[in-house]
């Protein structure tokens, strides 16, 4: 049972306070339990009060939402989080993103109403937006409201029967609700002046990804000497290894924004290649036996405005593995590490590759993880006492910088904790872009605390001799990660075939909507093991 919603700030002072019965605690009673700099160091967002009560909370930019639930009734422990999350929706929805303080506390009269309505007797209620707005108008009720007090009370004052009548139909038809509940998730009496309907398909993708060496190129004959060890080798001369899923899966989601006058019944074909979506979620509006018979076919009375028609999860290993290289057709790279004598130079190339519908990859960066590996390490060589010993020797090894020597696109920048970023932003079709870097470790400072002025020359990257004085310890970037953003397709090549109107009650014969889809990708969690 819901028994109480609070909305505080980031420093967790109260802005609004919402009980379903006064006799529930207020904030402030739970405020000796609830710190928040402690909210992010919990691995569940759940924090128990007593053996009455816990806390769900979710945090944003500049809100923490906080939800008031009781041990007593029994439900399923995941409701709390899933109206918190709505509950954030229909805030957006009413006073706009992204939500702030002042926000809030400038529409909490309307904010009071709404939770009324979403919770009953500690119950989520009605949560759909299409529901909400008829029930509760956006901005501006109350002062209409106001405004039509004022005419009934001075047609009342001046006798003017026809006045009095006018404006008391005015006021039922503003406080009017639908009795029609066979499409709660509609407005009833829909209209628009310019009929349109949009499809957002968005693909995320979570993949770890090895090099095995390409077919016929086993020996090596690309191979640089002092890029022995490495897992990749360059594209400007010719690949020897070729990038493999070793597991991962796709996160897909289907958003409608629909504009249509009336109550439209639609068809949405999906071109999805027998792909298999697992167990996907759907929103209530699709009819279930429909896609149950034929998947791939959406049938639905569409909500008003933005929705979420579907949301499915795609594993990589059940895709056939022509499919899965596909996955990585969009880009090209290759990673040298352990170069230089000293082993600490690396060089990255990075390419878009031609694509029909994809003309260039947005919010690109490649996130550089270092790790210290001694010799024995690397070669997996742990038996020996010469490992034993190199191990003890560099277990002290600490990253200190990566000082790049070319960087043809973007701009890099050390993050700390041996972590670099390479930002190469916005990249066209056919750009090649490379980054050379150095490792820099505590092991380069000399005796005035001050780095050997060797240890990173621009002009010794590959082939150019250090210092004679700078110790020799090898240290690697371990995995590379890769984020980007990129339109036009989606990995698992789900497409939309055909979006039909079946009937439209209200919409009128002639009127032809316009359509339009769009297909976004992009990556969470993308790992390029070395």
């Amino acid at each position: 049972m819901i028994q109480g919603v609070y909305i505080a700030d980031n420093t967790n002072n109260l802005v609004y306070e919402y009980l379903v019965n006064s006799s529930f605690p207020s904030f402030k009673a739970l405020r000796s339990y609830i710190n928040a700099e402690d909210l992010d160091k919990l691995k569940v967002p759940l924090i128990e009060i007593n053996s009455d009560y816990y806390v769900s909370f979710q945090k944003t930019k500049s809100l923490i939402i906080y939800v008031l639930c009781s041990y007593k009734d029994t439900f399923n422990p995941v409701l709390p989080y899933i109206f918190i999350r709505r509950l954030l929706e229909v805030m957006e929805d009413y006073f706009g993103s992204p939500l702030a303080v002042v926000k809030i506390e400038a529409n909490s009269d309307t904010l009071t109403l709404l939770l009324s309505e979403m919770i009953d007797d500690g119950i989520p209620n009605i949560t759909e937006f299409n529901k909400l707005r008829e029930i509760i108008p956006f901005k501006g009720f109350f002062s209409k409201l106001l405004s039509a007090s004022t005419d009934l009370a001075s047609a009342a004052t001046q006798k003017s029967f026809t006045s009095l009548t006018h404006n008391t139909r005015k006021v039922e038809k503003q406080l009017a609700t639908t009795d029609d509940t066979s499409t709660p998730w509609r407005r009833s009496n829909v209209v628009y002046t310019n009929n349109e309907m949009y499809v957002d398909i968005t693909e995320t993708l979570n993949v770890i990804l090895k090099p095995i060496p390409a077919k016929g190129t086993q020996g090596g004959s690309y191979v640089s000497p002092s890029a022995i060890d490495s897992a990749f080798y360059s594209t400007i001369s010719q690949p020897t290894t070729k990038l493999v899923p070793i597991t991962g899966s796709i996160l897909g989601k289907i958003e409608f924004l629909s504009h249509l006058t009336g109550v439209p019944y639609l068809h949405m074909a999906l071109q999805c290649d027998r792909l298999d979506f697992g167990l996907p979620s759907f929103h209530r509006c699709i009819r279930l036996d429909r896609w149950n018979k034929t998947p791939g076919d959406l049938y639905f009375i569409p909500p008003d405005g933005k929705s979420t028609l579907m949301n499915y999860e795609i594993d990589l290993d059940s895709v056939d593995r022509s499919k899965r290289d596909d996955i990585l057709n969009l880009f090209t790279i290759d990673f040298k590490y352990n170069l230089g004598p000293k082993g600490r130079d690396f060089e990255i190339f990075f390419s878009i590759n031609s694509h029909k519908n994809v003309s260039k990859v947005e919010n690109l960066s490649i996130g550089i993880h270092c790790t210290d590996v001694s010799d024995g390490k690397q070669n997996g060589d742990t038996s020996s006492k010469a490992s034993s010993s190199a191990d003890s020797a560099d277990s002290d090894i600490k990253v200190e910088s990566i000082k790049t020597t070319k960087v043809t696109h973007g701009d890099f920048s050390f993050k700390g904790n041996g972590m670099g970023e390479w930002n190469l932003r916005s990249i066209v079709a056919g750009a090649v872009c490379v980054l050379h870097g150095t490792i820099i470790t505590n092991k380069d400072r000399n005796e005035d605390g001050g780095y050997y002025a060797e240890s990173f020359d621009s002009n010794n990257l590959i082939e150019g001799d250090y210092n004679a004085d700078v110790p020799e310890h090898k240290v690697r970037p371990a995995f590379l990660t890769l984020n980007y953003l990129s339109k036009g397709s989606v990995p698992s090549g789900l497409k939309v075939d055909s979006l039909k109107i079946i009937s439209a009650k209200g919409l009128g014969e002639t009127v032809k909507p316009y359509k339009g889809v769009k297909y976004i990708t992009k990556t969470e969690n993308f790992i390029i093991r070395s």
